[in-house]
């Protein structure tokens, strides 16, 4: 395959990712108009100013987070479904897929990952919170300001919403444009993980702030791993959907015996989990592109 063809696919991979950003601000900016004008009506009867009006919608805005989160999840789906399977041209998921997917062995694997990662990145974050607690400011506020954890809304859009509509987007679109631009390569390991790499590093963009695109990318490496070893995305929505349920619902209870001032059993929890989960895509086996196999 020529560099430019190879490219063109890489481009196909970067549109995707770009189209899924548009996705994002579209719908912030039309709940927002719409819950501004919601607001705004409200106020005019309630006989409020308009110095007031504008505080009270500032402070408001925060509260639509999760809205806005379902939203674009709901709208993700729509756009990202029929272009998995028709552009992309996958097959439907059949029986030997859906029991591949979830075989024993298979949901062992994808638990074990996604709690290694959830395990070793959150007590990374601890570590760092400790030694620096002012590197993390912007990224717990962030946090709260989601409502994870709080809102309905926030706690769907994350445990069910992103797990489905982002494994669509990277593991599904782009890794699909990111395999085509390597296969035909001498080595296929080493283009699997060009691939992999390269969706990884559009799933830790997409997140836009600097800490949650570091994990995002180290958590897309594992999700690319699981997508390509069983040839399906579902391991990853699921793998996907244990991390985050266990960040967003049972955060408290999963960390209350680590002390949380203690820098020391953060690193070693940390360092654990993320060793844990490679020793276990290594003893799995590690995937190639070599002949691009079906994946629904």
């Amino acid at each position: 395959m020529s560099k430019g063809k190879r490219a063109g696919w890489m481009g196909l991979g970067v549109c995707a990712f770009v189209s899924a950003i548009c996705v994002q601000i579209v719908c912030a900016v039309a709940v927002s108009i719409v819950y501004g004008v919601a607001q705004g009506i409200k106020a005019a009867q309630a006989g409020i100013g308009q110095a007031d009006m504008a505080a009270e919608l500032m402070s408001g805005l925060g509260q639509i987070t999760g809205i806005v989160m379902v939203v674009a999840g709901i709208l993700l789906l729509f756009v990202y479904i029929p272009w998995y399977y028709f552009g992309c041209g996958r097959p439907r998921i059949s029986r030997e897929v859906a029991g591949r997917a979830f075989a024993p062995r298979t949901l062992v694997v994808v638990v074990v990952i996604a709690a290694g990662l959830n395990y070793g990145i959150n007590c990374l974050l601890l570590s760092v919170n400790i030694a620096v607690p002012q590197a993390l400011e912007s990224y717990n506020q962030l946090m709260e300001t989601a409502g994870l954890g709080v809102s309905p809304w926030a706690n769907a859009a994350a445990v069910i919403l992103a797990p489905l509509g982002e494994e669509l987007i990277f593991r599904g679109v782009v890794f699909y444009y990111a395999r085509r631009a390597v296969s035909g390569m001498k080595n296929a390991k080493a283009a699997f993980w060009i691939a992999n790499i390269f969706q990884a590093l559009l799933f830790g963009l997409y997140h836009m702030n600097l800490v949650q695109g570091i994990y995002a990318f180290i958590i897309g490496l594992a999700l690319g791993y699981l997508c390509q070893r069983y040839r399906s995305v579902i391991p990853g929505m699921l793998a996907h959907l244990v991390f985050n349920g266990m960040s967003t619902l049972f955060d408290g209870a999963l960390y209350a015996w680590i002390p949380e001032e203690s820098l020391l059993w953060c690193c070693v929890i940390g360092a654990a989990g993320i060793a844990l989960v490679a020793a276990v895509m290594v003893l799995n086996g590690l995937p190639t592109v070599e002949g691009e196999p079906d994946i629904a």
